[in-house]
């Protein structure tokens, strides 16, 4: 059975008298599963924050959280409480069970669903979809899919002093911004295409959209250099 995730930033005391330990120990008290992170998982405030908030989210678990930024006496407290000097940290039944990277591992081994399923018992947890891969194709191949298919998104993430010296037909830059929009509004089947100077920037968007749930989602991998090479020689080269 699936249910609605749930996740509240819960609220400090905001009493400077109060025992940060004590508070933090009332807040593991109230969600089987508590994240500490910067910001909230509607608008977190660090790439690893949303990180853990993403995974918690393809779990589709409820869990409760607190934006450490509003309150740095338990900011420091979560710290020493943990013996641990990172922020975001996820509990599971009160017990520390790591960082970003110790999630991102155990929700890819297995073991943070074993854990889940201890704090949810009679829920039906079942581990999410593995995201699809970037389909990696050279400007060659791009361009002919480009030709093919006129809904694809095509979006540079390279700056816009490297947009000034060499561009591409129909692209448009990849800001904050729009990165918004994508995740908020647009339909996760939309084909989106990256590209970059040589492939690398352009691969890591890639990735990362292939992680919020896209399904298709190519990098051109020798990016603007490559199509200048082997595509339209007009297009400067840098």
């Amino acid at each position: 059975m699936k249910f609605k995730v749930v996740s509240p930033n819960v609220e400090s005391s905001g009493n400077s008298g109060t025992d940060p330990q004590a508070q933090i120990e009332q807040m593991l008290s109230g969600s089987p599963v508590f994240l500490f992170m910067k910001g909230t998982p509607e608008s977190p405030q660090c790439g690893f924050s949303s990180k853990v908030a993403e995974i918690l989210k393809a779990w589709e678990v409820p869990y409760q959280s607190f934006n450490v930024l509003s309150d740095e006496n338990i900011r420091q407290g979560v710290k020493d409480f943990a013996n641990w000097q990172t922020i975001p940290q996820l509990y599971i039944n009160k017990e520390f069970v790591g960082g970003s990277d110790v999630v991102e591992e155990m929700s890819n081994n297995g073991e943070l669903g074993d854990l889940l399923k201890e704090a949810f018992p009679g829920r039906n947890i079942t581990p999410p979809p593995p995201p699809v891969e970037v389909q990696e194709v050279a400007a060659l191949e791009a361009a002919s899919i480009l030709k093919e298919n006129s809904e694809i998104r095509l979006l540079d993430v390279r700056t816009q002093h490297e947009r000034e010296t060499a561009s591409l037909d129909n692209s448009v830059l990849l800001d904050q911004e729009l990165v918004e929009e994508i995740l908020g509004s647009w339909d996760q089947n939309a084909p989106l295409m990256f590209f970059c100077h040589v492939g690398e920037r352009s691969r890591q968007a890639a990735q990362y959209f292939t992680s919020q749930g896209f399904q298709q989602v190519y990098n051109i991998s020798d990016g603007i250099k490559g199509w200048s090479s082997n595509v339209d020689s007009s297009i400067p080269q840098y």
